[in-house]
Parts: C-alpha cells; sequence; structure tokens
C-alpha cells in the first residue's frame, strides 16, 4: 500500500513538473514584477494602486498581440486541419514522417520544435491546403504574462518561442510582487 501511495504522489508530481504548471523562478518572477510595475495600461496600473492580486492576473492571463509556437496541439485539433483527400497522395515516406510526428495520432504535436514544423511541411508541402492549415494550428498568441518570458520576432509570420508557459497564477503573482 505504501508503495502505491508512493508512486501516486510521484505520477502527480510529474504532472505539476511539465512548463505549463511550472512555477516561476526567482528571476521570472522579479521580471514580472518589474514589468507589472513599468506597464502603462491603466487597468493594470489601477489594478496594482489598489494592489488588486487579482485582476492583475487576470489582466496578465488576457492574450498579447505577440504570437508563438504552441507547444501542445492536440490531435483533435490537428485532425480537423488535415484536408483528408490529400492523404491518399502521400508517398509512403511522407506518411511514415507523419506518423512519426504524431505518433499514431494520439499524441499532441510540440510546434515550437523546428524540426517538428520541418517534419509537417516535408510530409505535407508547406504550401499545401494542409500544411497551410497546420501551420495556422500551430500558432497561438501569447498571454501578457508569458510576453515577458519569449524569444523571437512575435509575427504571424514568424512566431516567437515560449520560455515560460502559463496561466499565470494569483499566487505567483503576488509572490513576485512581494518579493520584488
Amino acid at each position: 500500500m505504501r508503495r502505491l501511495i508512493t508512486a501516486v504522489i510521484i505520477y502527480v508530481a510529474a504532472l505539476f513538473a511539465s512548463p505549463a504548471f511550472a512555477a516561476l523562478t526567482d528571476a521570472q518572477s522579479q521580471t514580472l514584477a518589474n514589468g507589472i510595475r513599468a506597464d502603462a495600461d491603466p487597468a493594470v496600473v489601477a489594478a496594482l494602486a489598489q494592489r488588486n492580486d487579482t485582476e492583475l492576473a487576470r489582466l496578465y492571463n488576457l492574450d498579447s498581440t505577440f504570437v508563438v509556437w504552441r507547444t501542445s496541439v492536440p490531435p483533435s485539433e490537428y485532425r480537423e486541419a488535415i484536408v483528408w483527400t490529400a492523404v491518399d497522395g502521400l508517398t509512403a515516406g511522407k506518411a511514415r514522417i507523419w506518423d512519426w510526428i504524431t505518433q499514431g495520432m494520439t499524441a499532441p504535436i510540440d510546434a515550437s520544435k523546428t524540426n517538428i514544423r520541418q517534419g509537417i511541411a516535408d510530409a505535407w508541402g508547406a504550401s499545401s491546403a494542409t500544411g497551410l492549415a497546420l501551420q495556422a494550428l500551430a500558432k497561438r498568441p501569447a498571454s501578457k504574462a508569458e510576453r515577458l518570458f519569449v524569444t523571437g520576432t512575435g509575427t504571424t509570420a514568424n512566431p516567437g518561442l515560449l520560455t515560460w508557459e502559463g496561466p499565470l497564477s494569483v499566487n505567483d503573482l503576488s509572490n513576485a510582487l512581494n518579493r520584488y
């Protein structure tokens, strides 16, 4: 029984160790606090003046205009993007590339990885209907909090990469403002 409980605890801990659930590092907390204090958005300024951390977290979880590659595109979404009549036109090699990328269409695609994006382009053709649909699906706007922790240009044509992925919790925000 003790082993079962230990195994469950380890499994749950592993789930929360993923980047999407990762706590902010000290450096990231300081960047967040500095970013909030430097923000000229009237809604942020008002919430900070009242020290309404719940409202600040809500505002910082809203989408920004900075575009990033998605780190997890679920199978249900990429299945919808496929032009199914194009599947028959795939050569054996291209079909194998697609199968490797999708692992039998049961795993999310991590579009933040260059080799995954190249594999999609190689399998479907970068300018094919499916290739274009999958490229569009692989992008999303970063949240205002995530925007503080990105690299790259952040345009639709040249999305950035996330170095921290939200959502931002009220506790993370409060801790950052209290410490820095």
